[in-house]
């Protein structure tokens, strides 16, 4: 194949009112840079930004120029003689979201309505050598009922850019060519579907050619060949054929081995060449397991929504995507869903070279909660997706990375188009699994391969919805949802715990996209007096999401034969009314939170597990049972747990034992204590943290029970504790953080607690600077109040995170010096007979009676 790059400045005309219906000839206009969009090209009304922070302000970063009509790009080529005779053609690889084409004042085919895959015209005989007039006519308005939710198609993503940004050139081929490459690994052999272009167009003739096959390793040397003669009967043709490949190293997350298929075809005095890369991977269900290659597979996986805060449009080159899916394999991943949209071609090489399991999905996300109308009920959506499924299995099959597909995410309205659309794709290509709809539990199809949503078979598969039971102990797990369900199950969107924004990124986005969302955060912020604590509420807000992550994590890890689990998501998504849930912000880079290294100990692919009580008394005995997550290159052989359990910097017992139980008295504490527990097996460790209480003697604390006494207590002086019933108001507190976003589901929530833990009051009760599963009962059943601004009397114990959109600064536990007293505001309800609360109850006692 020959190349013509169509790369540099075109002509652009404007057509906000869509009233032009053909090019009218050669026209001047502004110029346009191809590969780019209208907003890199300063094209479009440009963003008002005047300081709002209402919902719509915040809902994602805008383009810095609009442009939703279609959009007139024109530019002259001269054609080398030698393009005569030869089959030409137009590949403009990204279009958002149609495609129109003239060469002068012709008009070639149809208009091209396409998001996922390149527009191709063929200019067979329509491109004479001399200089010709090329003239595309772009739209990217929602032609297809589509709504404004999909990634593939969203202002909360990639917002409505219209342009072209990948290849865009003419490809110039023999007469007779290879028009297409599938390659069909099975166990020892490749099956080839080759598809050839030649000049046969009647049926009372034949033709003759030659295909020529060699498959080539990553270091150039040849591992197969073979040489057939074809019979030629049809303009396009079909044919397969088998290669032995006996000894080829299998494609997995540990090896990435990729082969070159190259393709020679003569045909007279034609001659075609092409190279496809491939790797050599089968994936399969089995007994309710993914299996690749024989070997069962465990996903642990994020979702990528499309979002590109520089240029507002997907990057189009490999590099960008080996760093940007390089990341999720560095914090242990093996898995990346697309979440409502295809990637491009460099995505997918670049997971081959990674070992990343891709699951893709078409623009696709109808529901009546979020879009009038459903799926199907245009009548273009039966057309079009059917297209668009085809369209993504032909043009990115190929890549090993690409093991599962959607047909979108959280869709609902007509399944039996979306089984139509999914049996038809699986019989034409059974090289990946398949599933009608990302999210929702339904009654299982026969072409679906696996499930993927947050309930399966009436359980729940992910810990939003199990809360209590998770800060109970480290033993949750979807057993029941495994029994029942009778494909593979992998957990839907898993976390979506609401981090503190960091409007610093502000600075960062210096291409396209305005983060008016962040403005608007940060104004937010400065009006409540709270943005100069911007960190404190990052790190406070992180490391409670960080917990909580690696409890949805483990309860996915400890379930025997689970499919799988998706974040939502390792990154921030700062769309949908700016959910930053991320421990990594939208440019994938680190918030502090958590590094890679301590984020694979929980999520790599090796783990030990740990299944124990969260919270003791010095009386009981550490009862767990130990386990391993083992999906790594080989299975662990000679299994032995490494315990070491320290309090502070001293270590309380250490055991090595081959017995996955532990039998361990807290009698020799006499004290409450927090323990840290860290089980390693091999090179490979984790850690949880256990509180143990001590018998906390019953006391009276000094306490007002009225206005009147805290008056005279405050008039007299003293140190008492003034109960919530006396507090000026009474917010209720929480320790699950607010979900996504608190502007998309509104909430005064907050997003963690910040705790003086050296404070005199809590001496006595086991704590960190943040706070961890002993207080989720005592938070889940406390008030708070507003702290005053600048007032010094108030010295918060414990104070609760705002989240973005409320910003009021709250606490529970407070001293305050008010007239001549000294007193202890105290938010949490103290008389459940728990050993938190007694213990609580009893180091309060000991900081009002002086003894601390």
């Amino acid at each position: 194949m020959k190349i013509l790059d169509l790369r540099g400045t075109w002509r652009c005309r404007t057509d906000e009112a869509a009233c032009f219906t053909a090019p009218d000839g050669r026209w001047e206009g502004s110029p346009f840079v191809l590969p780019g969009s209208a907003c890199e090209n300063g094209i479009g009304t440009p963003l008002h930004y005047t300081g709002e922070t209402d919902p719509d302000t915040l809902r994602a970063p805008r383009q810095r120029y609009a442009y939703l009509a279609p959009l007139w790009l024109q530019r002259e080529v001269d054609i080398p003689a030698d393009f005569a005779g030869q089959a030409v053609t137009l590949f403009l690889e990204r279009v958002n979201m149609a495609s129109r084409l003239w060469v002068d004042d012709l008009e070639i085919g149809r208009q091209i309505v396409e998001l996922s895959a390149p527009h191709i015209y063929d200019l067979t005989g329509k491109l004479t050598p001399g200089r010709h007039t090329l003239t595309l006519r772009l739209d990217n308005r929602d032609l297809l009922s589509l709504g404004d939710m999909a990634s593939g198609y969203s202002p909360d993503t990639q917002d409505y850019w219209i342009g072209v940004v990948g290849r865009i050139e003419l490809q110039i081929c023999p007469p007779c060519h290879v028009a297409d490459v599938q390659v069909y690994p099975a166990a020892d052999s490749v099956r080839v579907r080759v598809v050839t272009a030649c000049n046969v167009h009647s049926p009372e003739r034949q033709d003759s050619g030659t295909l020529r096959f060699q498959i080539a390793d990553a270091d150039g040397g040849i591992v197969a060949e073979q040489q057939n003669s074809v019979r030629l009967f049809t303009s396009k043709q079909v044919n397969y054929f088998t290669l032995p490949l006996p000894s080829a190293h299998r494609w997995n997350e540990f090896t990435p081995t990729l082969y070159t298929l190259a393709t020679e075809f003569r045909c007279g005095d034609d001659i075609d060449r092409t190279e496809t890369k491939f790797g050599m991977r089968c994936i399969a269900v089995q007994d309710k397991k993914f299996y690749l290659d024989g070997r069962q597979i465990s996903l642990r996986g994020t979702i990528d929504c499309a979002q590109f805060p520089l240029t507002g449009y997907p990057a189009m080159d490999k590099d960008a995507w080996l760093q940007r899916l390089g990341t999720a394999k560095e914090y242990g991943l093996n898995h990346v869903r697309f979440h409502a949209w295809c990637p491009p071609e460099a995505a997918f090489a670049a997971a081959d070279e990674l070992g990343l399991y891709l699951s893709v999905e078409m623009p696709l996300w109808l529901n009546r909660d979020v879009h009038v109308p459903e799926v199907g009920d245009d009548p273009a959506h039966r057309s079009y997706f059917l297209q668009e499924a085809l369209n993504i299995s032909h043009t990115y099959g190929n890549h090993p990375s690409f093991l599962f597909f959607s047909n979108g995410n959280e869709n609902l309205g007509d399944f039996s188009l979306l089984e139509e659309i999914t049996t038809a794709v699986k019989a034409i290509d059974p090289r990946r699994l398949y599933t009608l709809t990302s999210n929702f539990d339904h009654p299982l199809l026969p072409c679906e391969d696996y499930l993927c949503a947050f309930r399966a078979a009436g359980h729940p598969v992910r810990i939003q919805h199990c809360q209590d039971r998770a800060a109970e102990n480290t033993a949750l797990d979807y057993a029941d949802a495994v029994a029942d369900t009778p494909v593979p199950v992998i957990s839907f969107e898993v976390g979506q715990y609401c981090v503190y924004p960091d409007t610093d990124c502000i600075a960062d986005y210096s291409g396209t996209m305005r983060p008016i969302n962040f403005e608007a955060v940060r104004k937010l912020a400065q009006q409540s007096g709270v943005y100069e604590r911007r960190q404190d509420y990052i790190d406070a807000s992180g490391n409670l999401a960080a917990k909580l992550y690696k409890e949805d994590i483990e309860a996915a890890l400890r379930t025997q034969d689970f499919g799988g689990f998706e974040l939502l998501s390792l990154t921030d998504y700062t769309g949908q009314k700016t959910a930053t849930v991320g421990l990594l912000d939208v440019f994938g880079r680190s918030k502090g939170i958590l590094t890679a290294d301590e984020f694979r100990r929980f999520a790599g692919p090796v783990v030990p597990l740990f299944k124990a009580k969260r919270i003791f008394t010095t009386t009981e005995f550490l009862d767990a049972a130990l386990s391993l997550y083992d999906f790594g290159p080989e299975p662990t052989q000679d299994l032995c747990y490494d315990v070491t359990i320290r309090e502070g910097n001293e270590v309380f017992c250490h055991i090595k034992t081959r017995k996955p139980m532990l039998h361990i008295p807290l009698s020799s504490l006499d004290h409450s204590a927090q323990l840290d527990v860290t089980v390693a097996v091999g090179t490979y460790s984790n850690s949880w943290r256990i509180f143990v209480f001590a018998d906390a003697p019953a006391s009276e604390l000094p306490m007002v029970h009225s206005p009147a006494e805290l008056d005279e207590i405050c008039r007299i002086g003293g140190c008492a504790l003034v109960p919530r019933e006396l507090f000026p108001e009474q917010i209720p507190c929480n320790f699950i953080p607010v979900f996504w976003s608190p502007v998309f589901f509104p909430s005064k929530a907050s997003c963690g607690v910040m705790i003086n833990a050296a404070h005199p009051a809590l001496q006595g009760f086991p704590t960190k600077a943040y706070a961890d599963y002993q207080w989720k009962g005592l938070l889940e059943n406390a008030v708070a109040f507003c702290i005053p601004k600048n007032d010094k009397a108030v010295q918060p114990i414990l104070e609760n995170v705002p989240n973005f959109y409320d910003n009021t600064p709250t606490t529970p536990l407070a001293v305050v010096h008010k007239g001549k007293a000294t007193l202890l505001y105290c938010g949490f309800d103290l008389t459940p007979d728990t050993p938190a609360v007694r213990q609580l109850k009893n180091s309060l006692g000991c900081f009002l009676s002086g003894k601390v």
